[in-house]
């Protein structure tokens, strides 16, 4: 790769950053103090500006000088192929989940009952709680996670007995952890799942400009970057590329599924739902995939406005507990 290629990462990192504060990121700081310094900037005054060593600074610019973007970042050869479109497909996966949580902001009054109750934003925190359910007292009822489901399991019937419709996957770490989360804290850990059926990662990824994927790929999927990027395509400059996304949002019903619930249906029909033990050789024919325990949507998760019709009717304090046991 020439030195165009680090003017290329560093204008595009200028557009899908502009008018927001720099990341931590050292990579990203790195690429913008490399390139102004090759515009002719002074190696000094670069360096104190993003807060890096001057002498470090110096050096990946004479790396670059002479090995091209390779010299700024390890993972130049994985900006092709293949690579390029799993960080693609990453990308329309996490606008996907942005996404959901709009619509369930949307909802929010409607999902509370436009009662007592009132919904928290976490999404700050940057932890594994989106959003938490208040009493009238401002007292959690349980926290919730946000998932969109989109892509059909195609051969869902064939290896857990679910139609692809009906066919939720959901990886088993995130059920332990959920559950270990749940223990820690004696708050409800609640699964909040946006189904629009076959609206996949793919489909949204494939309007992301070819700049956005290779400069995530070059900078080895920097996840500051990726959200960076979902937050630029929600923009209004891109709201004509993205409105066929936007609008499907809507067709999607929210489910819900406890985590105490989702592990006793992991330990009831282990080897049923999750298939990946069942099936030899499932790490060779779907390299990287997640070990997912398979869910009905339909028999297994129960509509949002059920559950709140259950959480009126048995109060806040019973309810939590039903959730803490697994009963939802």
């Amino acid at each position: 790769m020439s030195l165009r290629d680090i003017e290329r990462l560093a204008s595009t990192l200028e557009d899908i950053f502009a008018g927001t504060p720099l990341p931590r990121t050292r990579e990203v700081r790195q690429a913008f103090a490399v390139a102004r310094v090759l515009r002719g900037e002074s190696l000094g005054t670069v360096a104190a500006d993003f807060r890096l060593q001057r002498r470090g600074v110096g050096i990946l610019v004479d790396r670059v000088r002479a090995e091209g973007l390779a010299g700024l970042t390890p993972y130049t050869e994985q900006a092709t192929g293949d690579a390029l479109n799993k960080r693609r497909q990453g990308i329309g996966q996490m606008l996907l989940g942005v996404l959901a949580e709009r619509r369930f902001e949307e909802l929010s009054n409607q999902i509370t009952g436009g009662g007592v109750l009132r919904i928290e934003d976490h999404r700050p925190s940057r932890t594994d709680t989106d959003y938490r359910l208040l009493n009238g007292n401002n007292n959690p009822i349980c926290r919730f996670n946000v998932k969109f489901h989109g892509s059909l399991f195609r051969e869902a019937r064939r290896y857990v007995g679910l139609g692809p419709e009906d066919c939720f996957a959901l990886a088993t770490y995130k059920i332990n952890n959920a559950l270990r989360r749940q223990e820690d804290e004696k708050l409800p850990y609640i699964f909040l799942v946006l189904s629009v059926p076959a609206l996949s990662a793919a489909d949204a990824g494939r309007p992301v400009p070819d700049d956005y994927v290779w400069t995530l790929a070059v900078l080895g999927g920097k996840m500051a970057v990726e959200e960076a990027i979902v937050a630029r395509l929600l923009l209004p400059d891109y709201l004509a590329q993205f409105r066929p996304l936007f609008e499907r949002m809507p067709e999607g019903q929210f489910r819900v599924i406890s985590a105490k619930k989702a592990d006793k249906l992991l330990r009831e029909k282990l080897f049923e739902r999750v298939h990946a033990l069942s099936l030899k050789g499932f790490t060779r024919k779907f390299r990287n995939a997640e070990v997912d325990m398979h869910l009905s949507l339909a028999q297994e998760l129960t509509p949002v406005r059920t559950f709140l019709e259950l959480l009126v009717r048995e109060s806040p304090q019973k309810f939590a507990v039903r959730l803490y046991i697994g009963d939802y």
